[in-house]
């Protein structure tokens, strides 16, 4: 990450006059599956926004509805979409008519929609405006790519490249091995300069088949949106090459989980205030990691939101198990890299790939700016192997869910009747999943007891 870029969101736009045939009208839903509808140009009415039901917020991955529908979408009513003409952009996939455009949900009085998750970081960002703060942030995507599940019972299956074998892994950052998923990658290549979004580099990770995308640096709400869009879009090209990407955070037994990283330096008066001193942090980014280790724990169900989040916490295998940070130290949950002065920032290793964008982008920042307000201390820097450390994350869903609800600065920041409805998705998911008789069940419950 380098110095800020001009990459600034523009004022808001007005829909283009030579809008395509169709445009498809996204919002993210609380997991950040891409929810909207399609609708034909000559339709749109400029004067009247399009109307969708707002239960698209309390639905559940299994497409139940969570028990908080009850209490604040009691008639199952509408929210308006407008659309965010800045994020227009072409669907690459389908046909040169069709568009697509990310809409901000507004209540029947033209207020934002708290449940809206896009809405919940604009709500974190307003803070640091009001603090005379902006945000600056890189996001690196890991993923997957799998052969397509026919069979929900049996293992997944890694894809096999161009030469039709499986990676057997330890191939991580070999340039042969990206070859090996050479077209996939290279229509996806193509696909995000037809979107604007920005790829900064592609790394094949340490597991077989496993690609890290890295977005170019910028304001955290454009970047969310890249995020959002490039999730769906590599779905989209993998399913055209007749494989399937998978985000979800430990997919395979014995190898890496997928992370999402995210790397975060702030602005004040178009400073970066995360300058080093010498390779050293200075105050405010040592008080933003200390409001990560403080906060993050009560915000960890927004980071790891499924039950296979915390599968991925393995020491050695990539992924953080503490709340440590260190100068260039990968093994630690916050690193501060190594680079200019003027290039300071932290790196927060922690969160998974399956993790909604809009809400881990909100989550570490709120985080961060309640340790920037409180003047929260940071740990000494680790200078050793933080997996040899003890862990301190939470166990398990049920027990994150816990902590977030008790969380009263969080839930001022978030959003009280978000964090609730948010709750209250999640632990319908776990009631769910808690009825599936396992694998690990029928191999051994199912002989042996």
């Amino acid at each position: 990450m380098t110095d800020k870029n001009d990459n600034a969101k523009p004022p808001e736009q007005a829909a283009p006059d030579d809008l395509a045939d169709f445009v498809e009208l996204l919002v993210p839903d609380m997991n950040g599956v891409p929810r909207g509808k399609t609708i034909e140009s000559m339709s749109y009415d400029r004067k009247e926004l399009p109307h969708l039901a707002a239960a698209i917020f309390f639905q559940t991955l299994t497409g139940n509805y969570a028990k908080a529908m009850h209490i604040y979408n009691e008639k199952d009513e509408d929210v308006l979409l407008k659309p965010d003409w800045s994020t227009c952009c072409p669907v690459p996939w389908r046909a040169e008519n069709h568009v697509q455009v990310i809409c901000e949900s507004l209540d029947k009085n033209g207020t934002r929609c708290e449940f809206d998750p896009r809405n919940v970081l604009k709500r974190v960002l307003q803070r640091y405006a009001e603090e005379g703060l902006e945000p600056v942030i890189a996001p690196e995507l890991e993923f997957y790519l799998i052969k397509p599940v026919t069979d929900p019972v049996k293992p997944i299956e890694t894809a096999q490249g161009l030469d039709q074998h499986t990676d057997f892994g330890g191939e991580a950052f070999s340039i042969d091995a990206l070859d090996k998923f050479s077209d996939f990658l290279g229509e996806l290549h193509e696909m995000c300069a037809a979107t604007n979004i920005e790829l900064a580099a592609v790394v094949h990770e340490m597991g077989p088949a496993q690609i890290e995308l890295n977005v170019a640096h910028g304001d955290a709400l454009g970047r969310a949106d890249r995020l959002f869009l490039l999730k769906r879009m590599v779905k989209a090209c993998a399913f055209r090459h007749g494989v399937t990407a998978t985000f979800m955070a430990k997919p395979l037994e014995g190898l890496p989980g997928s992370g999402l990283h995210l790397h975060s330096s702030l602005y004040k008066n178009g400073k970066n205030i995360f300058t080093l001193n010498d390779g050293q942090a200075p105050p405010e980014l040592k008080h933003f990691i200390g409001g990560l280790q403080k906060y993050l724990p009560d915000a960890f169900a927004l980071i790891s939101p499924n039950s296979n989040s915390y599968k991925r916490f393995v020491p050695g295998l990539s992924a953080p198990i503490n709340l440590e940070w260190g100068y260039d130290n990968r093994t630690a949950g916050f690193r501060v890299p190594f680079g200019a002065d003027k290039n300071g920032r932290v790196e927060n290793r922690i969160s998974g790939a399956d993790a909604n964008p809009y809400l881990f982008i909100a989550a570490h920042l709120a985080c961060g700016l309640l340790g920037l307000l409180h003047g929260t201390e940071a740990t000494e820097p680790s200078e050793t192997n933080a997996f040899e450390m003890p862990a301190d994350f939470p166990e398990n869903l049920g027990q994150a869910l816990r902590r977030l609800k008790a969380c009263d600065a969080l839930g001022e920041l978030l959003g009280e009747a978000f964090v609730e409805t948010f709750i209250s998705v999640k632990l319908n998911e776990i009631h769910h999943a808690s009825r599936d008789i396992t694998p690990w069940e029928r191999k051994y419950l199912g002989a042996l007891v």
